[in-house]
């Protein structure tokens, strides 16, 4: 979905900006990889939370044309890592941050489990541009309106 990173952490340049802009460092260029676009097919067995993610992220980016059916695999685990995040946030809500072990009054073991979803949904986030940091890292169909982004078309 988002470019690739490289070693040094930022995003490389999309193949087609390379062929534009020139390549001054002269290293091959990688080769395209043209997946056959489309929307993955939805699951059956999501939970709640995760299908009502799934349709908002299928409904948004559907229409952006960067979708493909081999997407259907992290967006599951997209969506049921949000799940997760979610259904801890409601069991902390009703049972409070703190709990009771051996060792007397603790961190409870749900707010863990709500830090650890959290961090993973963000990051997959930034795999699917779903925050607006992430958005702008996205390259779309090169058929579309991208002559309305591009100076040089």
């Amino acid at each position: 979905m988002a470019q690739t990173a490289n070693a040094g952490g930022t995003h490389s340049k999309p193949r087609a900006l390379k062929v534009v802009e020139g390549n001054p460092g002269r290293r091959p260029l990688e080769p395209e990889v043209n997946f056959d676009r489309g929307v993955p097919i939805k699951p059956e067995d999501l939970s709640e939370d995760a299908a009502w993610l799934w349709d908002l992220v299928i409904s948004q980016m559907s229409t952006v044309g960067l979708l493909k059916p081999l997407d259907a695999a992290s967006l599951e685990a997209v969506c049921e890592t949000f799940a997760r995040w979610r259904e801890a946030v409601r069991y902390r809500r009703e049972r409070g941050f703190l709990g009771k072990n051996s060792q007397g009054v603790v961190a409870a073991p749900w707010v863990g489990v709500e830090e650890r979803a959290s961090r993973e949904f963000r990051a997959w986030c930034a795999e699917y541009g779903l925050t607006p940091a992430a958005e702008k890292h996205l390259s779309g169909d090169d058929e579309g309106d991208q002559g309305d982004y591009n100076p040089f078309a």
